[in-house]
C-alpha cells in the first residue's frame, strides 16, 4: 500500500534549493572542463596547423615523400604520364632507384642485423674501490706487522708501503674484472628488453626507410600494458604488465616545429590510428581521462574520425600503399594526435595539475598529450630526464642546419629521369624497327582490297590508270633503322653514373656485369668490402642519431625505475655500427693472426692458461663458433689445474703460470716466503681475499647470453 510522504514547506524549499545548487554546480563544472579542454585542444591544434603548413609548403617535404614512394613503386606522376601519353609510345619505368635502395638496405642490414649487436655496454675503466676494501687492506697490513713483531722479525715501512700498493693494485684489477662481468650481465638484460620490445624489428624497418625517404624516424621507448598468460595449477591466469616497445614511425605521420636543426629541440606531433578496441583498453587506466575516452567512443566510435588538417598527401599515399582512401574511412579508424613538447604551466594548472607538480604557472613544462578530435584523453609530464621527445630522426645524406636530409630518390632524381627517357626511347625504337614499314599507293589499290591487313602469302589486287603514272609500285616495303645499340649504351652509361652518385655499385645487388677485379672471387670480395666502407657515413648517422640516444634513454629509465641493481650507474653506452662496417673482417683476421703469434711457450708463460682460454673464446665467437661450448669455463680450468697441475694433468713448469714466483702468483709479503700468511708453519693472518667473490651481489649466470661487443669475453 503506497504511503504519502508529507513534508513541511521549509523542507520542500530546502530540497529544491539543494537540487538546483547541484544542477548549477554540475553545469559550471562541465563548462569549466569544456573551457579548459578547449584551451589545450586549441593550443595543440595551432601547433599542429603551423607544422602542417610548413611541411606542405614550398619549403617543406610532403611532395618529396610522395615522389620518393612513387619512384620506389615505379610510377610516373600524373603530369609526366600525360606528357608521355600525348607523345605516344612506351610507358616503361626503369626502377633504378628502387634497386639502389634495396642494395643500400642490404648493406645496412649486414652491419646492424648480423650476429653481433650494434651497441655495447662498457664498464668504467677506473672503478672506485669501496671503503670496506680499503679498510680490509689496512687491517691486513697491520696484522702482518703484528705477526712479524710476534716472531721477532724486523721490517721496514717502505716494504709495507710497497705491499699496500700491490694489494691496492690487485684490488683494482679485481674490481675492474668484476665491473666487466657485471657490465656483461647488464648488457644481456638490456638486450633482452630491446628484443622483447621489438627494437630490432623497428630498426629493420628503419633501414628500409633510410635510403628511400628524406628521413627515417624511430620512436621509443613507449610503455604499453600487455596481457601475459601464466598457468597456476592448470588454470590460465592473465596478468596485465607494463612493457616498453620501440616502433618505426612513417615519415608521413610525423611533424615537428619548423626551423629547428635538431629533433631534440623540437616539439613533435605524431598522427596514429586507433580503433574502438584500443580505446576500450585505455578505460580506467591510471593517467587516462575515462570520461573523455567515453565521449570519443560515443561520437567517433561508429563512424571513425579523420584529422582533416593532417596533410594533402594522404590520398596519393593511400593509393601507393594499397590502403583505403582516408576520405572514405569505411573501416572506422580514429586519428589520434600525440603532442610532445612544452606547454605553459598556467594551462596545465587549469587542466587539473596541482601546485606540487606545477609550481610556476609562467614556466613551460615538457609534456606528453594525446588528443582525439576535441578531446584530450591523457596529459602527463614527460618522464624523460633529457627533456626531449621520444623520436630519433636521421637521414641517408644529412644536410647541415636541418633535420631533413637527402635520400637516394633525391640524389638520383635527374639520373632516374634520364634513364627513363633512354629506356622509353629504346623500347619505342625496337618496336618500330622490329619489322618493315609499308608504303601503299591507294590510287592503285583495288576497291575491294584492304591495305591495312598484312599476312604471309597475301595477294594484292591493283588497278591501272590509263591516264596516270603506272610506273609507281602499288606497295613498297622499307626497313627503319635500329638505334638499339646506341640507346642501350646511353642507358648503360647512365646506370654507371648512378653507381658513382649513389655509392651503391651494381654488383651489390648481384649484377653479373662486373669487370676488372670483380671477375674473380677474391676481387669481388674486395669490391664488396670497399662498398661497405662507403656507407660508413650512413652508419655514423644511425649510430649518433638513433641507437646511442635510444639506448641511453632506456638506460635512464632503468636507472629511475629498477630496484634490483641491474645497472651500476657508471657504465657507458658504446655504438659499434661504424666499427662493424669498417673493421669486422679486419678484426677477425687480426684475431687469427694474434692466436698464431702467441702460440709459443714464452707467451704462454705470460698469458697463462686462463688468458689463452679468453683468446680462444674471443676468436671462436668472432668467426661464428660457440666459444663457451668449445672452451671450458675458468672455474673448470682452475679445477683441472688444482687436481693435476694443468688441463692436461702436467704440473706447471717452474716460473710458469700458477707456479710460485711465476706470472699470476700473488705478491709475496715482506719477510720472504716463510712469512706469507697461509704458508705451512707460519702464523695465520686475516683472510687476504678483500675483494669478495666475483659477481657477488649480482644474481644470474657467470656469462652473458649474448657477447657484449663493447668488451668481448671477460
Amino acid at each position: 500500500m503506497p504511503v504519502l510522504r508529507v513534508v513541511s514547506p521549509d523542507s520542500l524549499a530546502q530540497d529544491e534549493a539543494r537540487v538546483n545548487a547541484e544542477r548549477v554546480a554540475a553545469e559550471d563544472r562541465q563548462r569549466d572542463e569544456s573551457r579548459i579542454s578547449s584551451s589545450l585542444v586549441a593550443f595543440i591544434d595551432n601547433q599542429f596547423n603551423t607544422m602542417v603548413r610548413h611541411r606542405d609548403g614550398s619549403s617543406g617535404w610532403s611532395d618529396r615523400l610522395v615522389a620518393a614512394l612513387r619512384t620506389f613503386n615505379g610510377q610516373y606522376d600524373s603530369q609526366k604520364m600525360q606528357e608521355i601519353r600525348k607523345f605516344g609510345g612506351s610507358e616503361i619505368y626503369a626502377r633504378l632507384t628502387a634497386t639502389k635502395c634495396r642494395g643500400a638496405t642490404s648493406l645496412l642490414r649486414d652491419v646492424y642485423l648480423n650476429a653481433e649487436k650494434p651497441w655495447g655496454l662498457q664498464a668504467t675503466p677506473d672503478p672506485t674501490l669501496p671503503e670496506d676494501m680499503m679498510q680490509a687492506i689496512n687491517q691486513l697490513i697491520d696484522a702482518e706487522k703484528a705477526t712479524m713483531q710476534q716472531v721477532g722479525m724486523q721490517y721496514e715501512d717502505a716494504e709495507f708501503r710497497q705491499r699496500q700498493l700491490a694489494l691496492i693494485q690487485a684490488g683494482k684489477r679485481a674490481a675492474i674484472k668484476r665491473a666487466r662481468q657485471e657490465a656483461d650481465q647488464s648488457f644481456s638484460k638490456l638486450d633482452d628488453i630491446l628484443v622483447e620490445g621489438q627494437f630490432y624489428e623497428a630498426l629493420a624497418a628503419i633501414l628500409v626507410d633510410l635510403p628511400l625517404f628524406p628521413f627515417a624516424c624511430l620512436k621509443g621507448p613507449v610503455v604499453r600494458i600487455t596481457p601475459q598468460v601464466t598457468w597456476v595449477n592448470g588454470a590460465a591466469k592473465i596478468i596485465n604488465k607494463p612493457q616498453m616497445f620501440w616502433n618505426r614511425v612513417s615519415p608521413f605521420d610525423v611533424w615537428w616545429t619548423p626551423g629547428v636543426s635538431d629533433i631534440r629541440d623540437a616539439a613533435v606531433v605524431e598522427r596514429t590510428r586507433v580503433v574502438r578496441s584500443d580505446l576500450n583498453q585505455l578505460l580506467d587506466l591510471p593517467g587516462y581521462n575515462s570520461d573523455a575516452i567515453r565521449e570519443v567512443l560515443k561520437w567517433y566510435g561508429q563512424s571513425g574520425y579523420v584529422e582533416g588538417q593532417a596533410s594533402t598527401t594522404e590520398t596519393p599515399r593511400a593509393t601507393m600503399e594499397s590502403r583505403e582512401d582516408p576520405r572514405m574511412n569505411q573501416s572506422g579508424t580514429i586519428d589520434m594526435l600525440e603532442y610532445h613538447g612544452y606547454v605553459q604551466g598556467s594551462m596545465l594548472r587549469d587542466h587539473g595539475f596541482g601546485a606540487d607538480r606545477i609550481p610556476d604557472t609562467e614556466r613551460d613544462y615538457f609534456v606528453d598529450a594525446y588528443k582525439i578530435g576535441r578531446y584530450i584523453i591523457k596529459v602527463q609530464l614527460s618522464p624523460s630526464l633529457r627533456k626531449r621527445p621520444p623520436y630519433y630522426v636521421t637521414s641517408f645524406e644529412k644536410v647541415p642546419g636541418t633535420v631533413v636530409g637527402n635520400a637516394l630518390p633525391d640524389i638520383l632524381y635527374d639520373i632516374q629521369d634520364a634513364t627513363n627517357a633512354a629506356l622509353r626511347s629504346l623500347v619505342n625504337n625496337m618496336s618500330i624497327a622490329s619489322g618493315p614499314q609499308v608504303v601503299i599507293n591507294d590510287d592503285r589499290i583495288a576497291d575491294n582490297e584492304n591495305g591495312d591487313d598484312l599476312y604471309p602469302w597475301k595477294r594484292w589486287h591493283t588497278v591501272t590508270d590509263p591516264l596516270g603514272n603506272n610506273n609507281q609500285e602499288p606497295v613498297r616495303f622499307f626497313q627503319p633503322n635500329s638505334n638499339a645499340q646506341e640507346l642501350l649504351g646511353v642507358y648503360e652509361k647512365f646506370t654507371q653514373i648512378a653507381d658513382e652518385l649513389s655509392s651503391i655499385p651494381r654488383y651489390i645487388t648481384g649484377s653479373e656485369r662486373t669487370g676488372g677485379a670483380g671477375r674473380t672471387a677474391s676481387g669481388l670480395a674486395m669490391l664488396m668490402g670497399n662498398a661497405a666502407k662507403i656507407l660508413q657515413t650512413v652508419a655514423a648517422n644511425i649510430d649518433n642519431d638513433m641507437i646511442e640516444p635510444a639506448v641511453s634513454e632506456l638506460y635512464d629509465l632503468i636507472m629511475l625505475t629498477d630496484t634490483t641493481g641491474m645497472l651500476r650507474g657508471d657504465e657507458s653506452i658504446v655504438v659499434l655500427g661504424v666499427n662493424v662496417a669498417m673493421q669486422r673482417e679486419t678484426q677477425r683476421q687480426r684475431q687469427l693472426e694474434f692466436l698464431q703469434i702467441t702460440a709459443n711457450p714464452i707467451d704462454m708463460q705470460i698469458t697463462g692458461i686462463r688468458g689463452r682460454a679468453t683468446v680462444l673464446r674471443s676468436v671462436s665467437e668472432g668467426i661464428g663458433l660457440p666459444g663457451d661450448d668449445i672452451v671450458p669455463p675458468d672455474e673448470e680450468i682452475e679445477a683441472q689445474m688444482s687436481q693435476g697441475g694443468g688441463p692436461g694433468g702436467a704440473p706447471p713448469a717452474p716460473g710458469g703460470p700458477g707456479a710460485p714466483g711465476g706470472p699470476g702468483a700473488p705478491p709475496a709479503p715482506p719477510g720472504g716466503p716463510a712469512a706469507a700468511p697461509g704458508a705451512p708453519g707460519a702464523p695465520q693472518g686475516p683472510q687476504t681475499n678483500v675483494v669478495g667473490p666475483m659477481g657477488a651481489g649480482k644474481p644470474g649466470p657467470t656469462g652473458p647470453k649474448m657477447p657484449n661487443p663493447a668488451q668481448g669475453p671477460a
